[in-house]
């Protein structure tokens, strides 16, 4: 979906539907939260397996709809919020997110997931195209920056299917992608300080097209110069941050913990 004074685009395609649902993997009897159901298109298959299905929608009249829809199964549960502002501990000690998400607060709310990592088994999540892009980069593609490192740090990424425009009504401008996020039992890469280490992948990626040399200024104290270059941590900061792979950020990382003033 869109924000709302754009319009909302609705899934109407019931065999994507039904494949998004298979995708998830859902267990008889596990517990599964959907952000943004609209008129309970996946809702309807999410119940045959999952209980209880956790339904949170945004807008009311959406609310009124899926009551009338759902209300009677035993295994549907409605909570009408925001999922940008919801604290999803309170769906208990571990669940699965399957959602066609909101495309207007996508990212936002991965992000907000991502955060409550500990309580979700893995997302199963339709987004658009170009943010799965980002998703699933790896250093020297144009789409790789901060948000890659964020994702690929925290979380298991594996592209799952590309949905067509004309599986939604009114069919949106942007092409859709079903991604699964498992989350990690601990990062990807050992880091001395998580802080350190997310300061220095921002500062990397601040001006993309400049060196790192120049994105990196405020640990200058700590550059080498070695055969007419300067590094940092062995690294050459002649390069760009969207060179550099989750161990080369650690290793920058690391170091500059390490030598902290």
């Amino acid at each position: 979906m869109k924000k709302r004074p754009l319009g909302q685009n609705f899934l109407i395609d019931q065999s994507i539907a039904r494949e998004i649902v298979r995708l998830a993997g859902i267990c008889p009897g596990e517990p599964v939260a959907e952000i943004g159901p609209g008129r309970g298109i996946l809702t309807q298959y999410l119940l045959q397996t999952a209980n209880p299905v956790t339904a949170l929608e945004i807008d009311p009249k959406l609310c009124a709809e899926l009551k009338n829809k759902f209300s009677h199964r035993d295994n549907f549960r409605l909570i009408e919020a925001d999922a940008t502002r919801f604290d999803f501990s309170s769906l208990g000690p571990r669940f699965k997110i399957v959602s066609n998400l909101p495309y207007y607060a996508a990212t936002h709310i991965v992000k907000r997931l991502i955060d409550y990592r500990d309580r979700i088994a893995d997302m199963t999540v339709m987004l658009q195209k170009e943010v799965v892009d980002r998703f699933i980069a790896h250093p020297g593609q144009k789409e790789y920056g901060s948000l890659s490192v964020f994702v690929q740090f925290h979380c298991h990424v594996e592209r799952l299917l590309e949905i067509n425009k004309t599986a939604f009504d009114p069919p949106p401008k942007i092409e859709s992608s079903l991604i699964k996020l498992t989350p990690l039992a601990a990062p990807r890469v050992k880091v001395e300080d998580t802080g350190t280490f997310f300061e220095v992948v921002h500062a990397a990626f601040c001006h993309k097209r400049k060196m790192l040399k120049n994105n990196l200024k405020v640990w200058e104290n700590r550059f080498e110069q070695k055969n007419g270059t300067t590094h940092l941590a062995g690294i050459d900061l002649s390069r760009r941050g969207e060179t550099l792979s989750l161990e080369d950020f650690a290793q920058l990382s690391n170091f500059i913990q390490a030598h902290h003033d």
